[in-house]
């Protein structure tokens, strides 16, 4: 096994064959680095209703050499990856001083969006880029902090010509988009942190009825990435209490862009399209 990778890169290689114990103890472990960083085998397990024995074997099963081996190389990442509780904790407990926000905000913001650059899965990329350019209907879901990226990429989509819907309210109104999805339509699901059961459950829908699911999410043991066709994961960390969703945002973008260069006349013609709209329903402000 490759030993310059990543754990995150390990997990990603291996969950298709871990148990489900297996998998439960993998999203325990990238959720809860500081702590297993410094605890044994067994505190470990029981965090999770695993032996020991069951620990260093998924330790093993990564190409570690035993829990010893997984622990090192977590602390060899210290402290770039404390928990999302803790990072928030350590934030609000030794805050920056007002002079230095703005900075830290933006410095931060350029860290994630490199991440999400130098993490991009170019085959995932690909691959759901021709899932868009080949869907008939697309419909995109996501609630909370993903709503506003959800509106950004419909729009951003409609305006270029694509048919496509979106969800940021779930129940109902949901349950009836799902039920128009079939083999060759799309969906993409946008999910952060804390997953929302709507969005995660649309997903497994959306894939009973034929659907291919693109999965923009920030982990590779989010349940979103691990029951999606394709996924594509983006650095979040905050400054203050919240996520930061400028990575996603600069991701959607990427689409926009690639889909421009790869459908110029569908593009261009739509544009025009939606530029006569506008000016014959005098939507537009001018002196």
């Amino acid at each position: 096994m490759d030993d310059t990778r990543s754990l995150e890169e390990r997990i990603a290689a291996s969950l298709n064959r871990l148990s489900p114990k297996q998998k439960k103890l993998a999203r325990f472990v990238l959720d809860n680095k500081y702590l297993v960083s410094f605890a044994s085998a067994n505190q470990v397990g029981e965090n999770v209703g695993a032996s020991a024995a069951t620990v260093v074997r998924f330790a093993q099963s990564l190409g570690y050499n035993g829990f010893s081996g997984l622990r090192t190389a977590i602390r060899e990442e210290l402290p770039t990856y404390l928990t999302a509780a803790e990072r928030i904790e350590k934030r609000l407990v030794n805050p920056p001083s007002p002079h230095d926000i703005p900075q830290q905000v933006f410095h931060t913001d350029i860290s994630n969006i490199e991440r999400t650059a130098s993490n991009l899965d170019e085959a995932h990329f690909s691959a759901a880029l021709d899932a868009i350019v080949g869907a008939d209907r697309i419909l995109i879901v996501g609630c909370g902090l993903s709503a506003a990226a959800v509106w950004f990429l419909t729009h951003s989509l409609k305006v270029i010509g694509f048919n496509v819907r979106m969800d940021i309210d779930g129940g109902l109104s949901l349950a009836t988009e799902i039920a128009q999805l079939r083999e060759g339509t799309l969906m993409i699901a946008i999910d952060l942190w804390r997953y929302t059961r709507s969005t995660v459950e649309a997903v497994h829908a959306s894939r009973r009825q034929g659907a291919t699911v693109v999965a923009i999410t920030d982990s590779v043991m989010s349940p979103l990435a691990r029951f999606a066709d394709f996924v594509l994961e983006v650095a979040t960390d905050g400054t203050g209490h919240s996520l930061s969703p400028t990575a996603v945002f600069s991701l959607l973008n990427v689409f926009i862009a690639a889909l421009s260069f790869r459908l110029p006349e569908q593009v261009m013609e739509a544009l025009r399209r939606v530029d006569i709209m506008y000016r014959t329903q005098n939507l537009l402000f001018r002196e």
